[in-house]
């Protein structure tokens, strides 16, 4: 296991606290997201980001969870904190119960063009279009493919018949006013997963999934259910 400390963290948002604006973390806003984050820390000299994050605000409290090479703020105005350090205790054998925010893509290269960047569903759509084949079964196979690479590199075995994807969302992000916008899609995974390789499964933990971990994908979340 890694010598690197690490810390889990969930904020519950407090409604009983007066005046305090979810705006900030408006599922539409993944750079606000972050820098809200960011700023849940103390401060530091830091120019790159050394945590992942997930804005959860769909559950009936809404939640950030939080993976971090440092520990935030003891207090948060307007959340309440749970705290705890390391993530040994979610790696073991046996099932796993797993979440994941991904933002899904994979790089094609055209013959006599460069390598680009594709959002694997809007990809696997319009291949299908083109085929004239069933556009919903391949956009399906296409989820369910990537995610089962991905948690194969991860030390994980997906049980295909325990998953399930939702909340496909488009973003589009633009940074300080910045011209030049980042578009990125964004897919929520959830299932049963078995583990395979416990030291593959841990860099998994700390290093994420997939890319856009400073935008709120990548954090993958398990729970042991063996």
């Amino acid at each position: 296991m890694s010598e690197e400390v690490w810390y889990e963290t969930r904020l519950y948002f407090d409604p009983e606290q007066q005046g305090e604006d979810l705006g900030y973390l408006h599922p539409d806003d993944l750079y606000q997201q972050h820098q809200w984050v960011w700023r849940c820390f103390e401060q530091s000299d830091l120019t790159q980001a050394d945590f992942m994050f997930r804005v959860d605000m769909t559950l009936p409290v809404p939640t950030v969870f939080v993976r971090s090479k440092r520990q935030l703020k003891a207090a948060i105005q307007g959340w309440k904190a749970v705290f705890s350090k390391g993530i040994e205790q979610q790696i073991g054998q046996g099932l796993v119960q797993f979440s994941l925010r991904a933002n899904p893509t994979v790089d094609i290269t055209l013959k006599g063009d460069k390598t680009r960047r594709h959002d694997v569903l809007m990809h696997a759509k319009k291949q299908a279009q083109k085929s004239n084949v069933d556009v919903s079964e391949a956009v399906d196979t296409a989820a369910k493919a990537w995610l089962e690479k991905k948690l194969k590199q991860g030390g994980l075995e997906l049980l295909s018949q325990c998953i399930e994807f939702s909340n496909y969302k488009q973003h589009k992000i633009v940074k300080n006013n910045n011209p030049k916008a980042i578009h990125l899609s964004t897919l929520d995974y959830f299932g049963v997963a078995k583990v395979t390789d416990a030291q593959k499964l841990e860099q998994a933990l700390l290093s994420g999934v997939g890319r856009s971990k400073a935008f709120g994908c990548g954090l993958l979340l398990i729970k042991p259910l063996s």
